[in-house]
């Protein structure tokens, strides 16, 4: 898999480009903003879309999604908790909506969807078992997690998919909505911390 980060919209969201190299399709993680560059880069490189996938519905994640839908003519993917948010970013409905333990394809790419909820009801992580790699959103960053103080957030239920997410091997490396990546292993210490206040 070769991942690309290309960072959009006025917070710097991490939207990704998971390629399968041997066959040039292509996942597109949460494409927050700048449809027109996420665009130019697809082209650029000769990648082939099969999919745009949502980890979570705030605006700074699903900015671009209905110019890509229409320029690509790909479904959207995300998990039904978080339809609340698609106004506000001007996005089209979700094509189909995933759920805990379901699995798609993207040329050789497996991806498990993991339910991660807390920042919000509907988040979503993607996982790749063979290449151990996290697509975590908005619920595990570098050296801390997600905002739980936002409408429709909850504490215990971020608690709880901190906890699912660090049960993962310690080398996965973790992707994030925002900043840098980190890995599962460097983010042991979180739950201590969290349960401590």
């Amino acid at each position: 898999m070769k991942i690309h980060t290309i960072k959009v919209g006025p917070i710097g969201t991490n939207c990704y480009i998971a390629e399968d190299e041997a066959s040039r399709e292509a996942l597109i993680i949460d494409p927050g903003d700048e449809a027109k560059k996420i665009l130019g880069f697809i082209t650029e490189n000769g990648l082939k879309p099969k999919y745009i996938v949502i980890t979570h519905g705030h605006w700074d994640h699903i900015g671009g999604n209905r110019e890509l839908k229409e320029k690509l003519k790909i479904p959207i993917y995300m998990h039904k908790n978080d339809i609340f948010g698609l106004p506000y970013g001007d996005s089209p409905h979700p094509d189909k909506f995933l759920s805990e333990g379901e699995f798609f394809d993207v040329g050789g790419l497996k991806f498990e969807v993991l339910h991660t909820p807390g920042h919000t009801p509907g988040g979503i992580s993607l996982y790749n078992v063979k290449e151990k790699v996290l697509f975590s959103g908005d619920t595990l960053f570098f050296g801390t997690y997600g905002r739980v103080d936002l409408p429709y957030s909850d504490e215990k239920a971020m608690y709880l998919s901190l906890k699912k997410l660090l049960a993962l091997p310690p080398e996965t490396i973790v992707y994030p909505g925002h900043s840098r990546p980190t890995t599962i292993g460097a983010e042991q210490g979180l739950l201590q911390e969290f349960s401590t206040g």
